[in-house]
């Protein structure tokens, strides 16, 4: 129920579940585990000098595409329209900060060791570091709220001075409660004493 309510850690872990999924059907693409993927596409920039591209990257499209069905579908979003435009929106951050994070990998072949030979692919770091990206955008969170603007309703920032909301920012709809003392209506068993 804590993660239910539209606070800044819901919108955390909303965002990093949304990059988790993505990141585990882009890896279980590449090592074959999934019978509906492959190695995602080949680059189409040129290897770095001295290199070329094979091996099995990581299928970001693929993982990105089924992950955002999965964590955007119906049965998984909040009851009130702005909590789901929340929740919608940090899925989506989760998302932009796993697609950010791919990179080029390298290995080298050669007699003995040396990299006469340097086979390079895009991969996907550990979700470790796409939890810390995500942690200070966290911390950075802005607090909004669901209303009206033009023809559509959007999400705007709650403060009237507050920067306005980008694509890649973590957004709230409440205040955290306070996690240390135990509060059985929001689930949590509180940190005091412990």
């Amino acid at each position: 129920p804590v993660f239910s309510a539209g606070t800044r850690e819901a919108a955390f872990v909303h965002a990093l579940a949304a990059a988790a999924v993505a990141q585990g059907i882009a890896r279980s693409c590449a090592s074959g585990e999934l019978p509906l993927c492959s190695c995602g596409p080949g680059p189409s920039e040129p290897p770095v000098p001295g290199s070329r591209w094979g091996g099995c990257g990581d299928n970001l499209s693929h993982g990105l595409q089924l992950g955002a069905a999965f964590t955007e579908s119906p049965a998984r979003a909040g009851s009130a329209p702005g909590l789901r435009a929340v929740n919608r929106h940090n899925g989506a951050v989760g998302r932009a900060v796993l697609s950010d994070s791919l990179d080029t990998r390298c290995k080298c072949h050669g007699v003995s060791g040396s990299c006469s030979v340097k086979t390079c692919w895009k991969g996907l770091p550990d979700l470790v570091e796409i939890a810390s990206d995500l942690k200070s955008r966290y911390l950075a969170a802005l607090k909004v709220t669901h209303r009206l603007v033009g023809p559509r309703k959007q999400l705007i920032p709650k403060e009237g001075d507050a920067r306005p909301v980008t694509e890649m920012d973590l957004v709230y709809l409440i205040n955290s409660p306070d996690y240390c003392t135990p509060n059985p209506q929001l689930g949590s068993l509180g940190t005091q004493d412990r």
